[in-house]
């Protein structure tokens, strides 16, 4: 019996370890719809944000940008000055809806606030409020020297200075993270400086994603595509989003504009998903393969760790080395609450946007033609703004024609 009951009990152990490295497998290849993709990496960046890399350092930002997402830590902003944003994100929200209208984005002003965004036709489950650049600190938001293509900052006064010195303490990051990919590519190290640098026009923006209605459904299908088969025909910008019913997401598929993205999420609230199948070249390309994406969790108290992504730019100026990421947000649960914080790190308006000559592709020809990033950053905004039925402007639009 005890001969028996030891053999029952070994073969019980190779069965559990059978099945447990099959949902491994499983999971990291992708096959299981909206599944933690268990392979993304965390670099550390505490060696990058003092501005001296190593080549292991080089190696791990050019293997995450490879896959299009990656954690980091250390990144060097403050404890601090964290917490501060985090509050003024939560504090601005929960103003009434009439206060927080005063300071609502217009067709001729992309910052402040909305709740009425559209991503790929499609309304987006959510609040939001976007921070932008400021040429000139010394002066007033509104001054005529602070009034850009995308408008000015509309901020509450008692949110200006945390808003600001987390603004400022991502540009730092995105700075010293670009310098180590222009290594990666082969660059010298201050080679995207003056695309990136003095001048660039990134934004920060606060996201609030409410608790769904009753109607509402949480819609995580992870071999559909709402905008295709599910969109909101009736959807329109006025309609409240506690009125919004059907299936939803919080923002449909999507690729970011910009160069690289410094994301702030909440670990508590999975939503965030990457699509594993968004550049695959078989005839399967077109059936997405979303896997979540959470930041690690916290080390200790004074550990904040931050999600990157490629974004559009990077992969034009990378001629097809990096890819931007496509994701999207899941809309929230009954349960929960979800804040999240994208700093968009995007070029100058008049920097000219085409392959840099050391990345050329493997036939030594540049996949893009150049185009300013002025011109595709106001498509870009034209197309969140309202529902034209216009499909938006993407990088695909300057993609050469090779023979």
């Amino acid at each position: 019996w005890d001969k028996g009951k030891k053999e029952m009990s070994k073969k019980k152990g190779v069965m559990v370890f059978f099945f447990a490295t099959l949902v491994v497998f499983l999971l990291m290849d992708g096959a299981v719809g909206s599944q933690s993709l268990r392979s993304i990496p965390v670099v550390d960046l505490s060696r990058i944000v003092k501005g001296c890399p190593t080549s292991e350092d080089v190696e791990a930002i050019d293997e995450g940008c490879r896959l299009g997402f990656f954690h980091v830590r250390n990144h060097g902003i403050p404890r601090a000055v964290i917490e501060e944003f985090d509050a003024a994100m939560r504090a601005f929200f929960a103003l009434p809806e009439a206060e927080k209208l005063r300071y609502a984005r217009t067709r001729w002003n992309s910052r402040g606030f909305a709740n009425n965004e559209f991503t790929k036709n499609t309304r987006d489950v959510k609040e939001l409020y976007d921070f932008g650049h400021v040429p000139d600190p010394s002066k007033p938001f509104d001054a005529e020297e602070n009034v850009v293509m995308d408008g000015y900052n509309q901020v509450p006064a008692p949110f200006a200075g945390a808003l600001t010195a987390y603004y400022d303490a991502c540009a730092e990051v995105c700075a010293r993270v670009a310098s180590c990919v222009a290594l990666a590519l082969g660059l010298e190290k201050d080679a995207l400086e003056p695309i990136f640098g003095e001048g660039h026009t990134s934004y920060l923006r606060l996201n609030y994603y409410p608790r769904l209605p009753p109607s509402a459904e949480r819609f995580v299908a992870n071999d559909q595509d709402l905008d295709r088969e599910d969109r909101r025909r009736d959807d329109d910008a006025e309609t409240p989003l506690s009125s919004l019913d059907g299936r939803r997401l919080g923002v449909n598929r999507h690729f970011d504009a910009g160069g690289i993205t410094l994301l702030r999420q909440d670990p508590k609230v999975a939503a965030l998903q990457m699509n594993l199948a968004a550049h695959d070249d078989d005839d399967d390309a077109t059936k997405p393969r979303w896997v979540d994406v959470m930041p690690p969790p916290p080390l200790d108290d004074d550990d904040f760790p931050l999600t990157v992504n490629v974004g559009d730019m990077l992969q034009v100026l990378s001629n097809d080395k990096y890819k931007a990421a496509e994701h999207r947000v899941l809309a929230t649960t009954t349960d929960n609450v979800r804040y999240s914080a994208p700093f968009f790190y995007n070029p100058r308006y008049d920097a000219a946007i085409a392959p840099l000559r050391n990345n050329d592709n493997e036939g030594g020809k540049p996949l893009y033609d150049a185009f300013t990033y002025g011109y595709f950053r106001r498509r870009r905004f034209e197309g969140d703004f309202e529902n034209e039925g216009k499909p938006e402007i993407q990088i695909a639009h300057f993609k050469k024609k090779l023979r």
